[in-house]
């Protein structure tokens, strides 16, 4: 027991330290490094970073190591093309499946965005993001959903903070505005409305993406 909690301490650490960007893409992952950060023994550590390999967010290289996976325009192309696809099918599902007590919920996990935004405090914004979209694929009680939900989100989080970090104060206002919408259309039952509202929170997603993430230091990596 002690030693698989040891392996999932090692996989969280890691895991959070890849999405949140701290390990940023293409970085070298050490294992004594790794280690000696995490506090950690070695073969937790080696077992997550396999793990984390079969998720995509590892890039394992014989005779040379283990690295944080890029994301290439291609991977967001795709990985855009995936969220749209999954958010589609749950966003109409959760018009018919959500109650009123996880709308109030999501309610009172929105009220907080307005000093968040105030005080910048992007960690904290990235976790209420998540966790309003994943409350919404939750609704359908479907656990293989979830896992997917899971994966896709893993990867999206990393570009999610590429341009948090840059957007204005308005911005941040605009994207947590389009939550409050989707779950207003959610709260109507007008699977039309709902849907018509979360293509727009997706739009506006892709456009950030593309001003912040393309014009800040860290790029994305084209593969063309």
């Amino acid at each position: 027991m002690a030693a698989q909690l040891l392996r999932q301490r090692a996989y969280e650490k890691i895991r959070h330290a890849i999405v949140s960007l701290r390990f940023e893409m293409g970085k070298t992952l050490n294992e004594k490094e790794v280690c000696s950060q995490l506090r950690i023994g070695r073969t937790p550590v080696r077992e997550a970073l396999q793990k984390l390999e079969r998720e995509g967010l590892v890039v394992v290289v014989p005779r040379k190591g283990a690295f944080v996976s890029p994301v290439t325009l291609d991977d967001f192309r795709k990985l855009f093309e995936a969220r749209n696809m999954l958010e589609t099918y749950c966003v109409r599902a959760a018009v018919e499946r959500i109650s009123d007590e996880q709308i109030d919920l999501l309610r009172s996990l929105l009220s907080g965005n307005e000093d968040l935004i105030v005080k910048r405090d992007i960690d904290a914004l990235l976790d209420i993001d998540r966790k309003f979209h994943m409350g919404i694929v939750q609704c359908l009680d479907n656990r293989y959903i979830e896992q997917v939900a899971n994966q896709i989100y893993d990867k999206v989080t990393r570009l999610w903070y590429l341009s948090f970090t840059s957007r204005t104060e308005d911005e941040l206002k605009f994207s947590a505005s389009s939550h409050l919408e989707i779950l207003e259309a959610l709260a109507t039952r007008d699977p039309d409305l709902a849907l018509s509202a979360n293509q727009r929170h997706l739009e506006n997603f892709a456009q950030q993406i593309y001003k912040h993430s393309l014009g800040s230091s860290v790029k994305l990596v084209s593969n063309r």
